[in-house]
C-alpha cells in the first residue's frame, strides 16, 4: 500500500520537487484512503492535519483531523517527528518510519510514509502521509514510538519555476471563497472635518461597502 502510494506521487511529480495538492487524484490510490492523511503547514511551528482517512482514525482513537499534526506519534518521540516533517518540506525528502505502538497482548509495529506536496501557491508547506500496520488486531488509543527512519532526499530534473496545477481535481482541491450575489460596490465619504489636507481642503476620509 505504502510502496504503491509513494510510486504514484513519484509519477505525479514528473521530476519536479513535489507535485501540487490539487494535482492528486484519489481515486489512483483507493486502497490507501483509508490509511492517508495530508498534513498542513500554517505557520511556523503550526503543522495540522488538513485530511485524514478512516483507519488513521481507528487507530489514534479519535477523529485527528484539526489536531497538531506531532499527535500522530507518542509524546517521547513528537518532537523528533516534527523535525522530520520540517526536513520532508524543506529538504524536500520522502521519509519512511518503522514504528511500534505497545500493547497489553504485545506490540503492534507499523510503517509511516511522507511525502512532499505544493499549495495552490507553490509552496511545499503540506505533506501526503500514509500509515500501515501489520495486523488488523489492536486496541485504540495506539502511541508510537519510532524505532528507525529513513530519508531521501527528492531528486529533481532542471525545471522551470512552479507552474500552478492546469486543473483542480475533484476530492483534495482547495474550495475558494466567493461573495454571495454581486460583489460589494466601495465609494469615498467625502468631507471629514478632521482630516484637512494642504489649503485646509477637505480630502476624503473612508471607504465603505456600499450594500445597496
Amino acid at each position: 500500500m505504502l510502496t504503491s502510494l509513494h510510486s504514484y506521487w513519484d509519477r505525479l511529480r514528473a521530476g519536479r520537487a513535489a507535485p501540487y495538492r490539487a494535482e492528486i487524484d484519489p481515486r489512483e490510490f483507493e486502497a490507501a484512503l483509508e490509511n492517508m492523511f495530508i498534513l498542513e503547514r500554517l505557520s511556523p511551528g503550526n503543522l495540522r492535519v488538513r485530511l485524514a482517512g478512516m483507519k488513521l482514525c481507528e487507530m489514534m482513537g479519535m477523529e485527528v483531523r484539526g489536531m497538531e499534526a506531532g499527535f500522530l506519534i507518542g509524546e517521547s518521540d513528537r518532537e523528533r517527528f516534527e523535525r522530520l516533517l520540517d526536513v520532508a518540506m524543506s529538504e524536500p525528502a520522502v521519509i519512511e518510519l518503522r514504528l511500534e505502538a505497545r500493547m497489553r497482548s504485545g506490540g503492534f509495529r507499523a510503517s509511516m510514509l511522507l511525502m512532499p506536496l505544493r499549495g495552490d501557491l507553490g509552496e511545499i508547506n503540506r505533506v501526503l502521509g500514509c500509515l500501515g500496520g501489520e495486523g488488523e488486531h489492536y486496541a485504540p488509543p495506539l502511541s508510537f514510538t519510532i524505532q528507525d527512519v529513513s530519508v531521501s532526499p527528492v531528486e529533481t530534473r532542471d525545471q522551470p519555476a512552479a507552474e500552478a496545477p492546469r486543473r483542480a481535481l475533484p476530492g483534495f482541491a482547495e474550495e475558494q471563497p466567493a461573495f454571495a450575489g454581486q460583489p460589494p460596490r466601495l465609494r469615498a465619504i467625502e468631507g471629514n472635518p478632521h482630516a484637512r489636507g494642504p489649503g485646509e481642503g477637505l480630502r476624503p476620509y473612508l471607504r465603505v461597502i456600499d450594500p445597496d
